[in-house]
């Protein structure tokens, strides 16, 4: 169950900014710093500042530490806790920027922006509802932007985002000693979305950015498949056999903004916020077999992200960085769900930058903490109540870029 948590994190950046951006602690220096090949993901107005050609590799390696606790007291089945998977996960992108010519410049980014996931086990108390689930973002972004002045620079992006996602849950059997069955669903489809942004640049030192990302949806379609089923359930739920289902994800618009500020002696300050239409994540129609389409309104609602960032130059091919950020609760504590325990999350981060002229190195180590995302599904007679709540919410990531 930890991966929820390490993927949570990571989606803070998804849901927020598009991209996860290796090179700045705790998600600093967004929309504005704009001094390296990851602004063509996050403000593609920034592309302006840089000359010639540049390259950004980067991974960020994520622990979770946390586990989830079932209160068995007022949940329906036994089984207990899920299981709790300490693996660590690996994030890559890739960031591209040339200098078409004096006012002109092309980027592109490739990257995992996003997953949300879990591998509870078929055991503990919540089968019924979800053993093992994943939703899972793949980005191509190419990106234009054009100075306009001295001071003012525009860009635009179009992202090409491929979702999958998968579920495998328990099926309770009607017979009283009957092994449980199984339900399995997986799927994928691509999403469009685009952006616009600006870069304003009031001198050497201090300059905004301000992004623009439009909503994008994706049909998620494919098959239900169900296995190891008894007579009885095997009628109950013969029209859903070998059915197709779909769904459509829909990934929210959002309003970034970015203030960089430079100091005479090297010393900078960053900071950023972005809003996000959360309230329309994940919320769309869902139809069985091409028929009897539901409109689906989740109870999500908007998010807000902050962060505060501050650098200081140790010697001259070496500087410091420390950040803080915070994100708001996508979701009320009632409708808080099995398969997206979101909650409020907050996380702090030191690292430097080594400046070896042609190259350059970022390294950063963050720490996250996540609300404890109490889950209480109400009763159900199919699937029974569980009630839930996280444990040592916290995770960790060494977050490296090579650029060059």
């Amino acid at each position: 169950m930890t991966r929820n948590l390490i993927s949570l994190a990571l989606a803070t950046s998804f849901i927020l900014s598009a991209p996860v951006l290796a090179g700045s602690p705790a998600q600093t220096g967004f929309f504005a710093q704009a001094d390296g090949a990851g602004t063509s993901a996050t403000n593609p107005a920034g592309m302006t500042r840089l000359k010639g050609t540049h390259h950004e590799l980067h991974a960020i390696v994520a622990l979770g530490l946390s586990s989830v606790e079932v209160n068995q007291d007022q949940s329906t089945y036994d089984g207990g806790d899920p299981d709790s998977d300490y693996l660590p996960v690996v994030v890559p992108g890739y960031y591209y920027v040339t200098e078409l010519n004096e006012d002109w410049r092309f980027g592109f980014s490739a990257n995992i922006p996003s997953g949300v996931g879990a591998d509870n086990g078929n055991k503990w108390a919540g089968r019924y509802y979800s053993d093992e689930f994943s939703l899972i973002y793949i980005a191509a972004t190419p990106a234009i932007a054009y100075k306009v002045n001295d001071n003012l620079s525009l860009g635009a992006a179009i992202s090409f985002t491929y979702n999958y996602s998968s579920s495998t849950s328990a099926v309770k059997n009607t017979g009283p000693d009957s092994a449980d069955g199984k339900l399995e669903y997986e799927a994928g489809a691509l999403a469009i979305n685009t952006s616009v942004s600006m870069l304003y640049e009031f001198n050497q030192y201090t300059r905004i950015g301000l992004v623009y990302g439009t909503e994008g949806s994706a049909d998620l379609e494919g098959d239900l498949e169900f296995s190891g089923l008894d007579a009885n359930r095997e009628e109950q739920l013969a029209n859903l056999q070998d059915g197709e289902f779909e769904v459509e994800n829909i990934i929210p618009q959002r309003v970034q903004f970015g203030l960089y500020h430079e100091t005479e002696q090297g010393d900078f300050f960053t900071f950023d916020t972005v809003w996000a239409d959360f309230s329309e994540f994940g919320s769309g129609d869902v139809s069985i077999n091409e028929s009897d389409t539901i409109s689906v309104t989740s109870n999500y609602k908007d998010v807000w992200f902050m962060s505060l960032g501050y650098g200081w130059q140790a010697e001259d091919n070496l500087t410091y960085k420390v950040g803080v950020m915070h994100v708001t609760s996508g979701i009320d504590d009632e409708y808080r769900s099995l398969s997206m325990p979101i909650d409020e999350l907050w996380g702090v981060g030191a690292g430097f930058t080594l400046d070896e002229g042609e190259n350059k190195w970022d390294v950063n180590f963050n720490i996250y903490k996540q609300g404890d995302a109490k889950v209480d599904t109400g009763p159900s007679l199919s699937r029974g109540r569980v009630v839930t709540k996280r444990d040592t919410p916290y995770a960790l990531a060494l977050d490296i870029a090579y650029h060059w």
